[in-house]
This record gives structure tokens, sequence and C-alpha cells, in this order.
């Protein structure tokens, strides 16, 4: 059966009209799916690419979250014809635009607090943890202070504050998974374009798909870093957050630390990045660098 007649049937309408939409890094389908005069939003990707893994976490997810936090509704989900596919009502509202408008930034990290506590904890078993996520994604510090290089990457394109501080970097790296604990359930993705925000000020969270278990401050982290929140002051919006202040700063600065690692390395890496992906990965290391200086000189 064709993708096409499976939605048919699935929605019991003969007349579709699809109109892709761009955005994500996932590859596959994306698109809104229009049946009369109600939308809904479709995403395929094919089963045997890696990405299938996250669509088939993000169904799972979906539907635990329907009564606990604002998250579009998933209707339908299968796998067919070599694809994986997913159904969801179409979101109400705009994505955040960059650099993001401090009242909705601020909106979006009183809602993480509000949700953490539903979340906690995690009504969705057996998901990674977020050092299950991250593992064998981040020893760029350990590799450099005793190898010289990672990758592409040699010690000698360090920075100052880089060469001054790699054994720190290099420990705390090595020490994190036990420092970043927690119990929570986490999206971890919050970059703008997974937000929408209606004309009321209503705020929907979408794609789950990377959602791990962990403490609830490492979603706001996540949601400072991986976007363009237009500030430098990155310690005093991490702040703003109930989660944040309940945080112990090791443990902060440990997963500032592995994020670090993670992009360092991966900044450097241009072969088949589309040119979007690479943009964000530099942001992102920079940012995440900055914050840590900061953090340090307090």
């Amino acid at each position: 059966m064709a993708v096409h007649d499976w939605l048919r049937k699935q929605l019991k309408d003969e007349t579709l009209t699809f109109t892709s939409t761009i955005g994500g890094y996932s590859g596959g389908v994306t698109g809104l799916l229009t049946v009369s005069e109600d939308e809904f939003f479709v995403k395929a990707v094919p089963l045997d690419s890696p990405p299938a893994a996250d669509y088939i976490t993000e169904a799972r997810v979906a539907r635990a979250l329907a009564s606990k936090v604002r998250t579009p509704r998933l209707l339908f989900d299968g796998s067919l014809d070599g694809w994986v596919v997913l159904v969801f009502e179409a979101a109400e509202g705009q994505t955040p635009e960059e650099p993001w408008q401090r009242d909705q930034l601020l909106s979006v990290i009183d809602m993480l607090d509000e949700f953490s506590p539903r979340l906690t904890p995690s009504p969705v078993a057996s998901l990674p943890t977020v050092a299950d996520r991250m593992r064998g994604r981040c020893s760029t510090w350990s590799q450099l202070l005793t190898t010289g290089s990672c990758g592409l990457l040699s010690v000698e394109e360090l920075n100052q504050w880089e060469l001054l501080h790699l054994s720190e970097l290099a420990r705390l790296e090595s020490s994190w998974e036990n420092l970043v604990q927690g119990e929570t359930l986490l999206h971890f993705d919050l970059r703008h374009d997974n937000l929408k925000i209606d004309e009321w000020g209503q705020i929907s969270v979408l794609d789950w798909g990377r959602a791990c278990i962990g403490p609830g401050w490492v979603d706001v982290v996540c949601l400072l870093l991986e976007s363009d929140v237009g500030s430098t002051n990155l310690e005093r919006l991490f702040h703003q957050s109930a989660l944040a202040k309940k945080a112990d700063p090791e443990a902060v600065d440990a997963f500032l630390t592995i994020l670090a690692s993670y992009w360092r390395h991966a900044a450097t890496l241009t072969h088949d990045v589309p040119a979007e992906l690479k943009r964000r990965r530099e942001f992102s290391n920079k940012s995440t660098l900055g914050w840590i200086q900061q953090r340090w000189r307090n």
C-alpha cells in the first residue's frame, strides 16, 4: 500500500492536498496535509535511515504526553512500504523568530518550570538517559589533552582560554555522567523551530524524537544554546528558571563542558554537512564556550 493510500484510509477521505515544508535535519518528507478544511502535519522517513529510531521514539512519547503538556496530538502512526509515518494535529501559532523576543523566551522558561513536575518521574518508560544520548560523542577535551588532536581539530587551534583550562575541561568531560542525573522526561532538542506560540501566548512543544531522561534544568540549557536568544548573558537568563536555581553548579559546568566538547569537534566537520547545520554548530559552540567562561569568572 502506498503512503498516500494509507493516509487516505486513515483519514477517511479521497481528496488529500499535501504541501511540503522545509526545516529540520532528518531528511525524509514533512508537510501539511489538508483534508476538507482540516490540516494535519505529516512526517515520514525511510525505515532503514538513522532518524527512524527518533520517529518511533517520538510516537511513543507523543502518545504518553497527550494529557500532560501542550503538544500536537498524534493521530496515526505506522510503518509501511519501508517508511515510518507520523500524522499529527497541526500545531497552532508561529515559530518564534531569531533572535528571540525576551518576553517569549521567558514564557518558554516558565513553561519548562511548570512542565517539570508533571514529567518527573518520566511518564514514558525505557527511554535513554542524557548520558546515553551523548555517550561516544564528547571526548574532545580528553583527546586533545592526551594526544594533541581530536579528528580534524588539533591542540594548536585552541584559543588561549581553552589551552589554560584544558585539564579542567577534560576532568569534567570524564566525570560528567555521574553528575548529570535525574528522573525528568526531557525534550533535549528545544530549538526555536521546535516550538510554536499562538496569538494568546500559548506554547506548543513539537518533535519529541530526542526525548531522554535527566535533570529538568538540562532542557533550559538546551533552549538557551540551540538558537539565538539575543543575549550574551546566558547565566542570568538561566537563573530566571526555578529549575536552574536548584541545580548543582558542578553538574551544570559538567553538562556545558560536554556540550562544548561535542560542538567544538562537530564544528570542524564540513563534508556532507548542510550549510545551515554547520552554521548552527558553530553558533552553539561559540555560545557554550562563552557561557562556561562567564561562569568560571564568577
